[in-house]
């Protein structure tokens, strides 16, 4: 139903004939007849319209969902070793950057630390002194013949060493022939001490004996052979150490020859300063591991931002113990957030990654956030029968938070052949969509080919899906139909208050 209303024109002065007929032959008096009181009712009023214009509808499905941070750009801060704080620099709503001191902590263990690093680095600086001497002495050639006589004297050692294992295994094995032989002699005793016993020739005493006899000649077997393994072991042992003692001679035998720079000592002195240099290598590590800088001084260390962004938790104070176990800020970079919803099983298969969608929140109802699909989860909810969905929106004011309600369009196609008007042109009239559009129908208006007289009508109208500020009409409007955009809502008010009437048409 399609109410058209015009601004009533004030009347200025009433026809002359009609205030004669009405006052007969009396004198008419000079008055300003009254306003009527619609026209005053739009007095100052600007209207400012659109065109309704052709565009593309869009498939869309609506979920509702919730706004989130990143979770990737959300940092819990906290210290990497115990110890007292000294100072907090940070509190919540504060934006810092990324490297930015949140607080200072002194530490026990810090300390320890660099005094190992400071012992360490003092080690480092007299081998490499020791290292140096050893350099010049080898310079002078107070090197240069010593390493030889020990390697020769070494070979002739082991030479010696091997000599005399190898006489004790000659002895051994003739140990070995002479005991094996008189363990023959006794096996034999044995056995015929076994027959005259049996033929009760001795006594029981005397077999006894023999069998006595045969086990310590058969120990003595087993020692001798013993004594043959443990000789040939150290003979393989000895003559490594021979072969080694050559390999040695010979070396330095060449550096000798080549008159190189060479001894026992420097390479002492060389090792001692490479053991030296990584000790302090590792107390540098430790100290940087502790996020502490290995240059530094001092028990005191710098708690630091990883990320810029804001500070939205801090649960330290001045005073205050900490430990590594523990969060003291958590910051929050809400340059992009994370949008997520729920959408019904039976709109899933029409969610993809990379589609489009449109982000509504109350706080903000006339701005539409743009972002994107970037995950659809695999596993429905069994009460609600939904699959979460995530979209990525950037957020670069700030406008979007945490926990904030959000309605999440998503596009799933888009077709051509829509009318789109203003979002702001819409207004609800008793559960009904309507619209202004200005009126062309009074004799004023066809003559004109405008909107002469100042009529408006109101039409209902059906919506279809929002897109940004525009939203689709799906019947009452046709492309190039003015609407009003700012002014609505007066027009609906005094239309309500009886202020207004009818204008050139009523649908």
């Amino acid at each position: 139903m399609k109410k058209s209303f015009i601004l009533i024109i004030v009347v200025a002065l009433l026809s002359a004939s009609l205030t004669y007929a009405l006052t007969r032959n009396k004198p008419a008096p000079v008055t300003t007849p009254a306003e009527p009181e619609s026209a005053g009712a739009l007095s100052g009023l600007k209207l400012v319209t659109e065109p309704a214009v052709a565009g593309e509808s869009w498939q869309q499905i609506t979920a509702t969902g919730k706004v989130g941070p990143n979770v990737n750009k959300v940092v819990k801060v906290g210290p990497r070793i115990a110890g007292k704080i000294v100072n907090v620099y940070a509190n919540v709503g504060d934006t810092v950057r990324q490297g930015q001191v949140l607080a200072t902590l002194s530490s026990v263990e810090l300390a320890e630390a660099r005094a190992a690093y400071r012992q360490a680095s003092a080690k480092v600086k007299a081998a490499k002194e020791s290292y140096d001497r050893q350099m010049k002495f080898a310079e002078l050639g107070a090197f240069s013949s010593r390493p030889v006589e020990e390697a020769r004297s070494e070979l002739n050692s082991a030479q010696g060493d091997l000599s005399q294992a190898k006489s004790e295994l000659a002895e051994n094995k003739s140990e070995l022939v002479r005991a094996e032989s008189e363990l023959a002699q006794c096996a034999a005793r044995l056995d015929r001490a076994k027959e005259l016993y049996k033929d009760q020739i001795v006594s029981r005493n005397d077999l006894e004996a023999a069998e006595g006899e045969f086990k310590r000649d058969s120990a003595d077997v087993e020692s001798a052979k013993a004594r043959i393994h443990q000789t040939e072991a150290k003979i393989q042992q000895t003559e490594a150490r021979v072969a080694i003692a050559k390999t040695y001679l010979n070396r330095e035998e060449k550096v000798l020859g080549g008159d190189l720079l060479a001894s026992k000592e420097l390479q002492a002195a060389k090792s001692e300063l490479t053991s030296a240099e990584l000790e302090l290598r590792a107390a540098a590590d430790t100290i940087s591991v502790l996020g502490a800088s290995p240059g530094g001084s001092g028990d005191t260390i710098s708690i630091t931002s990883p990320i810029s962004g804001r500070v939205v938790s801090r649960s330290v104070n001045l005073g205050e113990m900490a430990d590594p176990s523990g969060t003291l800020f958590t910051v929050m970079n809400l340059a992009d957030v994370w949008v997520e919803a729920n959408v019904y099983e039976k709109d899933v298969s029409r969610v993809r990654k990379g589609q489009v969608a449109e982000i509504r929140v109350n706080s903000y109802p006339d701005r539409v956030f743009t972002g994107k699909v970037t995950h659809v989860s695999d596993v429905l909810d069994p009460e609600s029968r939904t699959a979460t969905i995530r979209c990525a929106v950037a957020n670069p004011t700030g406008l979007l938070k945490p926990e904030m309600f959000a309605t999440v369009s998503i596009i799933t196609a888009k077709n051509g052949g829509a009318v789109l008007i203003p979002t702001a042109a819409v207004l609800d009239d008793a559960g009904k969509k309507i619209v202004f559009t200005p009126c062309a129908e009074c004799p004023e208006d066809v003559k004109a080919g405008t909107n002469a007289c100042g009529a408006y009508d109101k039409i209902e109208v059906e919506l279809g899906p929002a897109h940004g500020d525009k939203v689709e009409a799906l019947s009452g409007l046709e492309p190039g139909v003015l609407v009003v955009t700012e002014g609505a809502y007066q027009l609906q008010t005094a239309l309500g208050s009886g202020k207004l009437e009818a204008g050139c048409t009523d649908h």
